[in-house]
């Protein structure tokens, strides 16, 4: 219904009569649909626990914001020169890969202890430690590089502004950062990191709907300065990975999804 709701609101002004009629149709049909009645049991859980649940998955094609994200990251990355290079909430190290590629020394951090032991097996040539972002095991200085791929909005806002200081307390001066979050936008419309554990069963990590300004405030503070900042637009493919909506109202997802930025990428040099 939410996704219905967002198509016709999204083209308010702009969309036909009849696309209006189709989507009442459709928000009828599911209403008196039996199988669609009810809802999928799912459970919050915190970082450590969704991650390490989600790790056996985490790697299956089809995530909608990593095909959206990546890219970009990579892109960003790609123009900086070989170093020390931290990636930050490695995960399976899918970032750490792409670093030690183009010739970085890497280290990856991780909370999830089951995340950790993909990384250390499909990135032989970094090194791994477990570590929550506000405390990294790393000296001062050190790194000439910090990547973290969508995870800071995990994080509370209590908790952003230690996070990022600690992100920049491990770079040196000059060095650089790029940060990948769901968009804030998104957040605020409830997409939050859905996975499904080994045995099928569903749950999500919270992504807190931290604004710009928030982020910028946080920079600022630990003496980041913005570079870039990229937002990235969902497509039609990757409209199509929200695979339960788009099974049963494909023109309405793509109506309420398409051209809505998905993921936030910051640039930012520490000073």
């Amino acid at each position: 219904m939410g996704v219905e709701g967002l198509a016709l609101l999204r083209h308010l002004y702009d969309g036909t009569d009849e696309a209006a009629d189709r989507r009442l149709a459709e928000v009828r049909g599911v209403l008196d649909d039996p199988g669609l009645a009810g809802s999928e049991p799912t459970t919050e859980s915190d970082a450590r626990t969704g991650y390490g649940a989600w790790s056996e998955r985490y790697d299956e094609p089809g995530n909608p914001i990593i095909a959206l994200e990546e890219p970009v990251v990579w892109s960003a990355v790609e123009r900086l020169g070989p170093g020390a290079a931290l990636d930050a909430a490695c995960g399976t190290g899918r970032h750490a890969r792409r670093l030690v590629e183009l010739g970085h020394q890497v280290m990856g951090a991780d909370l999830s202890t089951q995340m950790l032991g993909k990384a250390r097996l499909n990135v032989p040539r970094a090194e791994f430690v477990q570590a929550d972002l506000r405390s990294i095991p790393v000296e001062t200085g050190r790194m000439d590089l910090v990547v973290c791929g969508l995870a800071l909005a995990h994080l509370s806002l209590a908790d952003l502004g230690p996070a990022v200081a600690e992100l920049s307390r491990v770079l040196r001066p000059g060095g650089r950062a790029v940060l990948s979050i769901l968009h804030p936008f998104q957040a605020h419309l409830g997409w939050h990191a859905p996975f499904e554990d080994a045995e099928g069963r569903r749950g999500f990590v919270r992504e807190h709907s931290h604004t710009h300004a928030d982020y910028l405030a946080a920079f600022r503070a630990a003496g980041l300065q913005v570079r870039d900042c990229v937002e990235p637009e969902l497509t039609a493919d990757q409209a199509r990975d929200k695979r339960r909506a788009f099974r049963h109202i494909p023109e309405a997802t793509l109506a309420a999804y398409v051209g809505l930025p998905g993921v936030l990428v910051w640039d930012v040099e520490k000073i």
